[in-house]
């Protein structure tokens, strides 16, 4: 399938638009769900905004969160804005406030999000003490996508992650089917053991031309909804361990060779 032109200095926002994806898969080692959605809206022709979502399971806790991103955009060369989120799993908290940037040049689209990012970590977490710090740092997010036609995209990426760099991949293709056209995609984040994932899902897309390209949906309507990385809980002694001073309880044996009868005698 061939790749049209799309309309030179066309609005920020084609329309009003939304999606929301369900996508599954490992997390940093961990299994989790996740359901992610925007809703986008135009501010005038050359402004936009999006407001996103998120919420699943991951290794068992919730993580729910959300960002915005204000943004100017034309759709035949560039897109320019800010973006701020928060974000929360495990009693440990995301804030996040970058710029973003993409550029298209033909079948090609180039699209990054760099920024700072502060991680407020618990005092504690089931019921032990916490000995990670709280941590302001630097992040990015780099990809190179290439559509190989207009509804079947292939990308390479660089993150900058928890002080990590990390190498991504990922696929998307966009069936039309009726009036909420879906789209079927797979992408892997590698590098570091620490924050593997391999997912997949599919995306739903509402309020605009359902007969649009992925390629003129990814350039005319949504910016992507990005997810930060929750590193993993450094827990040190327990809150509620006896003093040093105190003597340790008698190990408990349990007696064989009759009724089972717990024996805690230190002489046992």
């Amino acid at each position: 399938m061939s790749v049209g032109p799309l309309e030179a200095q066309g609005p920020a926002v084609s329309a009003p638009n939304g999606k929301l994806s369900v996508e599954g898969g490992i997390y940093d080692d961990d299994e989790a769900g996740l359901a992610l959605g925007s809703y986008t809206v135009p501010l005038g022709h050359a402004f936009g905004l999006q407001l996103d979502g998120a919420a699943g399971r991951i290794d068992n806790d919730w993580m729910a969160g959300g960002g915005m991103h204000l943004f100017t955009r034309d759709p035949k060369h560039y897109l320019l804005g800010a973006y701020a989120s928060f974000h929360q799993w495990n009693s440990i908290k995301i804030f996040r406030a970058a710029m973003e940037a993409e550029l298209y040049v033909k079948q090609l689209s180039f699209t990054a999000l760099a920024g700072y990012e502060n991680v407020n970590m618990p005092s504690s977490s089931g019921g032990l003490l916490n000995i990670a710090a709280d941590d302001d740092r630097f992040f990015a997010h780099l990809d190179l996508a290439y559509y190989v036609t207009e509804n079947f995209k292939i990308y390479g990426g660089y993150r900058y992650l928890d002080k990590s760099s990390l190498g991504a991949a990922g696929a998307e293709y966009l069936l039309h089917a009726g009036k909420a056209p879906v789209s079927v995609y797979a992408k892997a984040r590698f590098g570091d053991g620490d924050h593997t994932r391999v997912t997949g899902g599919f995306r739903i897309f509402f309020g605009a031309d359902a007969s649009k390209s992925l390629m003129s949906r990814d350039r005319t309507e949504d910016p992507q909804n990005y997810t930060p990385v929750f590193p993993e809980i450094v827990t040190g002694q327990s809150t509620d361990e006896a003093p040093e001073n105190e003597e340790p309880e008698p190990e408990c044996k349990v007696g064989v060779g009759g009724p089972a009868v717990a024996r805690c005698d230190p002489d046992a």
